[in-house]
């Protein structure tokens, strides 16, 4: 029930100009009339939507400063789990905001008089753009949003939203556990220090007996290295006595430092790091990270853990020794849960696990091995013992890919960039690979440079700008494509290509039960087996064969390119069209021009299905003894065509072998070149 206070107020937002960040594809009216939808009286038939894209919002412009005392949100009756994560952001231009509500929990509400939700503010507040804004990737979209208030400044004690007191000069501590290959440390390394400032420092963590490559480390002074002593695993809690391993190492390494944060290796800044907005968000208070799909709980009694909420507290209520000690030797009677990636807060607050580190200890010592019913006791435990023992003040600077867990896609890269909430700047999960597209954007200056041109802001002269470094980059890119050259992958392997069309033809019915890799002359008629050289065509076995499968291959040159046409499928049911199912042996295939190829293309001819854009993500590469995932680094059309190209690593030396996938029902055609210089 309403006060009577409360009942005087007025909906500010009422029939006023409203807009948002786009809208449905197929919506046909106009952008300001769409979003208008949310400010017209009564609810019953009305809504906005906007297009699935991260972070998207809608706001009002209320005309005037108001004094606000709470806004209520009308969900729709179609899919209204979309919009359980959002913030409440406020500016008096339009331009520069301020978050001042986040909803971090995952209940659902409704679309009528009782079951909307109500952000009531304590303190009022002066403002007269209010915007709301979905924390995730999806579509945004409300029946009605009300704003209520008083117009003008009327309320003694109102405030105004203002800009984050400055705390540069206090000196903030990252930490990583570092698991990956070296040639990845310069990546991270020059990351962290593109998007700091001076009063940030980083401290890694290498495994114990893992040996230091000092040669990629350029001595800088803000970064310290260090083997660590935890035997580190992906269960129990050794993750998090590295990070505490770090925490020492901190206070001997960089001595007067205020706040540390964790990071993960896997995760990279997308943009500067402002310690000012991480802050100001950690007043907020937020219980859970913003946007932060993965379920959690806050607070949980250790004596009656709920079942069914998530697997995690399914497993944490089955492991009752584990919870007995918490209860009876460490005083921790609740058990909250957060992520790790980025949890940010200051100095004391990470010490009250430093100080107990005897009792973290001891909750590893439950969970020596691995099973089904183990906990990453890295998500539990510090915010447990900040709640406990600390100010339960923290924030997190990390988004996390959670629903599903995948890898950054340079899409996602741009929209990060743009719109991430304003105290978060890395995102997890980036691929190692340094040639991953995503990760090298972050890894040049000059993309660096161009990311950061791209905002919010989408002004006359930031979208000519923006229009501007496209057509650049589209010109640039052209004329690098010209100057590359394409060869054959067949061309060296017979010295009389030059009289036209050759081919090589491989036909075999493979036993299920055989696991020898065929390889040459045995494999493909009128293979060269070139003097001192390893094959240049091989077919690698899987062992999850459960039939014996037919196998037919035929290669052939017309002087610009090589021709593979690949057919597999179950012996004695014939080779039917491709379609998508388990990978049973892959061919590889190598130009045996060694540093010569440092690029492969694979040209697939329109039309164009998902099924073959899916055997394309499934490439391998081979140095001859051992192969790996291979993921395209561009795809680009040209005329009825689509090539992938895939990039030799900096880091593979030698002879290099591009692998093609067969599955259960393959039946593909694809032309295979490499470059990118004249042979």
């Amino acid at each position: 029930m309403k006060s009577e206070s409360m009942s005087e107020l007025i909906d500010l937002a009422l029939g006023k100009p409203a807009t948002q960040s786009s809208k449905h594809p197929e919506i046909v009216l106009p952008l300001s009339q769409v979003a208008g939808e949310a400010v017209l009286a009564g609810y019953g038939d009305t809504s906005f939507q906007t297009a699935a894209e991260w972070f998207p919002w809608w706001q009002v412009d209320l005309e005037q400063i108001c004094t606000i005392e709470r806004i209520e949100l009308f969900n729709t009756d179609y899919w209204p789990t979309r919009n359980r994560l959002f913030s409440i952001l406020v500016s008096e231009d339009g331009r520069e905001w301020h978050e001042v509500f986040s909803k971090t929990d995952h209940d659902t509400f409704g679309g009528d008089e009782k079951t909307a939700y109500t952000v009531p503010f304590a303190t009022p507040i002066c403002t007269r753009f209010v915007r709301v804004r979905l924390d995730n990737w999806d579509h945004l979209h409300l029946k009605s949003v009300r704003v209520y208030g008083q117009p003008g400044i009327r309320q003694e004690g109102a405030t105004r939203p203002l800009t984050p007191p400055a705390t540069r000069g206090r000196h903030v501590v990252f930490a990583a556990n570092y698991n990956e290959e070296d040639r990845f440390l310069p990546v991270f390394i020059e990351n962290f220090l593109s998007y700091t400032d001076e009063y940030c420092s980083l401290v890694i963590n290498f495994p114990a007996n893992r040996a230091i490559p000092f040669h990629l480390l350029a001595g800088h002074r803000r970064v310290h290295v260090f083997n660590g002593k935890v035997e580190r695993k992906k269960w129990g809690g050794t993750l998090l006595l590295g990070h505490m391993e770090s925490y020492a190492e901190a206070l001997h390494a960089f001595p007067d430092f205020d706040y540390f944060c964790t990071s993960a290796s896997n995760s990279l800044f997308v943009r500067p790091f402002s310690l000012d907005q991480a802050v100001a968000h950690m007043a907020r208070g937020n219980d859970a990270p913003v946007g932060m799909t993965r379920h959690y709980l806050i607070d949980v009694p250790l004596e009656n853990v709920p079942r069914g909420e998530a697997w995690v507290w399914d497993n944490l209520e089955e492991a009752e020794p584990f919870r007995r000690y918490l209860i009876d030797e460490a005083d921790i009677p609740l058990m909250s849960i957060n992520q790790i990636e980025g949890l940010l807060a200051e100095r004391s607050e990470w010490g009250t696990l430093h100080d107990r580190i005897a009792i973290l200890e001891a909750c590893d010592g439950f969970f020596a091995n691995p099973t089904q019913k183990t906990l990453a006791l890295e998500e539990f435990l510090p915010v447990t013992f900040f709640r406990r023992f600390g100010t339960s003040r923290f924030t997190n600077i990390c988004h996390m890919l959670w629903e599903p867990i995948r890898e950054v896609i340079f899409p996602d890269l741009v929209q990060f960039v743009q719109k991430l909430p304003m105290h978060m700047c890395q995102v997890k999960w980036f691929s190692r690979d340094p040639d991953s597209v995503p990760t090298a954007a972050l890894s040049q200056p000059w993309s660096r440079a161009l990311l950061a041109t791209l905002t919010n802001d989408d002004t006359p002269a930031t979208l000519h700008a923006r229009i501007l470094n496209r057509a650049l980059s589209a010109h640039f890119s052209s004329a690098l494509s010209s100057q590359e050259i394409y060869t054959p992958l067949t061309r060296a392997w017979r010295d009389d290509a030059r009289w036209g069309r050759i081919q090589w033809i491989a036909s075999e019915t493979i036993g299920r039960e055989t696991r020898e890799r065929f390889e040459g002359e045995k494999l493909i008629s009128g293979l060269p087996m070139l003097p001192g050289k390893k094959p240049c065509a091989w077919l690698e076995l899987r062992d999850h064969r459960h039939q014996d499968m037919q196998f037919e291959a035929i290669l052939s040159e017309d002087g610009k390119h090589s021709a593979l046409d690949l057919r597999t499928g179950p012996a004695g049911t014939g080779l039917g069209p491709h379609h998508w199912s388990e990978v049973w042996g892959v061919l590889f295939l190598s130009p045996l021009q060694g540093e010569k190829a440092q690029l492969f293309r694979i040209s697939l001819r329109r039309p164009f299905d998902y099924a073959r854009h899916q055997l394309m993500h499934n490439v391998r590469r081979s140095d001859g003894k051992s192969d790996v995932t291979w993921m395209p680094v561009l795809e680009e059309d040209d005329g009825d065509r689509r090539h992938f190209y895939f990039l030799r690593p900096d880091s593979h030396h030698g002879e290099i072998w591009i692998g093609i996938p067969c599955f259960v029902q393959t039946s593909i055609a694809m032309e295979i070149s490499f470059g990118v210089a004249a042979v």
